[in-house]
Formats: C-alpha cells, sequence, structure tokens
C-alpha cells in the first residue's frame, strides 16, 4: 500500500498522485474496495465565491473547468483517498484563505499593496525567485503535482504576494518544458539506461518491485538534470530492466 495513514484525519489513507495515478488508484479500489466509488469534481467559478473578488485575468481564463478531483473508497474501515488539484487552483484556494484571513499576512506583504510595485519591479523580482526555485533539487525533483506545493514552502515569507505567486507560476512552467526537454531525450536511450540501470549498487541490492521503481526513478532523475520522471516512464524503466535480468538469467540454449 503506497501510503501511510494521515494523524489528524482519523481512519484515512491519502495517496498522493505522485506516488500512485488515477489508474493505479482505480485499479487499488478493484480490489479492495466495496464496489463503491466515491467521486468530487469541483468546478472554478469565481462569480458564486464572495471570498475573493476581482481575480486576476491568468485565473478567470479557467472559469468552468475542474479545478480540484477527489475520489475516494472505503475497505475495511478505512476510508482512501486520491486528490489532486490544478496548480492554478492552488493560487485560487490561497486568494481565499487571504480573503477569509484565517492566517495573519506577512508583514511588509499585502500591507504594502499590489499598487506600490511597478510591473517592472514586480516581474524582475518574480524572475529572480523563479530562478532560485528552480535551482533548488528540491524542486527540480518534485513530481509536477507536488511541485507548486513544494515552492509555496521555499518562498520566503515575506515575498510580495503577487510576486510570489508569479514566480511559482513561471518556475512550475519552465520546470515542466525542461523536464519534458529532458525525458523527451531519454525516451529513446530506455534499453541502455536500463542495462546501466542493472549495474548500480542501489537496483542490485533492493529486493522488491517497489524498492526497485523507487531507485529506477532515482536513476531517471540523476539522468534529467535533476527532474522527477513520469510514473509510466519509471515504470517502464523498471519493467525493461527486469527483462535484461531475466534474460542474462536464462540465456538461450546454444545451437
Amino acid at each position: 500500500m503506497p501510503a501511510v495513514p494521515e494523524h489528524d484525519t482519523g481512519s484515512e489513507v491519502c495517496i498522493q498522485p505522485g506516488t500512485l495515478d488515477l489508474p493505479g488508484f482505480l485499479s487499488l479500489a478493484e480490489k479492495l474496495g466495496g464496489g463503491v466509488l466515491y467521486l468530487k469534481a469541483e468546478p472554478f467559478e469565481p462569480e458564486h465565491d464572495d471570498a475573493a473578488e476581482n481575480p486576476p485575468e491568468h485565473l478567470l481564463k479557467h472559469r468552468g473547468n475542474i479545478g480540484r478531483v477527489s475520489v475516494a473508497f472505503a475497505a475495511n474501515g478505512i476510508v482512501h483517498f486520491w486528490e489532486q488539484e490544478a496548480p492554478w487552483y492552488y493560487e485560487w484556494q490561497d486568494r481565499e484563505n487571504s480573503a477569509y484571513s484565517r492566517f495573519p499576512a506577512p508583514r511588509g506583504n499585502l500591507d504594502d499593496g499590489p499598487e506600490r510595485l511597478s510591473g517592472e519591479e514586480r516581474a524582475r523580482l518574480a524572475d529572480e525567485l523563479a530562478n532560485t526555485l528552480l535551482a533548488s533539487p528540491e524542486f527540480r525533483a518534485a513530481k509536477m503535482g507536488a511541485r507548486q506545493r513544494v515552492a509555496r514552502f521555499a518562498v520566503p515569507p515575506d515575498t510580495h504576494e503577487w510576486v510570489r505567486w508569479d514566480a511559482i507560476r513561471e518556475a512550475c512552467d519552465r520546470a515542466e518544458v525542461l523536464a519534458q526537454t529532458q525525458y523527451a531525450s531519454i525516451t529513446d536511450r530506455l534499453d541502455g539506461l536500463a542495462a546501466e540501470l542493472l549495474t548500480t549498487p542501489a537496483y542490485q541490492q533492493a529486493s522488491s518491485p517497489a524498492a526497485r521503481k523507487q531507485v529506477a526513478e532515482q536513476f531517471l532523475i540523476s539522468q534529467a538534470d535533476g527532474f522527477s520522471p513520469p510514473a509510466h516512464l519509471r515504470d517502464e524503466l523498471y519493467a525493461r530492466s527486469q527483462r535484461l535480468l531475466k534474460t542474462a538469467k536464462h540465456p538461450p540454449a546454444l545451437l
């Protein structure tokens, strides 16, 4: 089970999208669940929310789109759930939180007012912060669905609100392009990489499929300038490595 109970939610288990994708979660539900699957899809309808007024244009273009999807099933008295949010929906939720004043605004942030920053200054600060995020190994290695969450914790708390979100959005967009570029070239090298993976001590010492997949993922990260691989590419590398290992253990009979 690729998940751990969360201590503050009772009898619930949250499986992150980076750990198990939606088809994998549905397969798990079929094996363990009682035939009932719970689904909740939250559309982005800013006009129905009085908490955060005047959303910016880059958020308005997502009006009507699904921002968050939650899927759950119950097994043995425990609710297993899988949830994923679009990066832009994270931003909307954060704006809602600020509007509701659930958390105090950092000093020198919202109190200064967004109008105090010129467009040039805002763009310059956001670009500098985005570069800092992209240089972070933790941010680069984060899976696509988790990058924004990692970035939010990495940004200094006194960063101006607009600069923060501009930088996070820019860093996530650039990271996705860079990761796609890296793995586009790696896809054609999987057979060679599979053979190389078999020679690594970590893979040789791993004794379970889950552990070997984790090693395969870290191996791909080292080959892709620190960027985390798509789950299907990690699984394909693992499968090819296992196939090579099986062939080596059982060579074809001599004619």
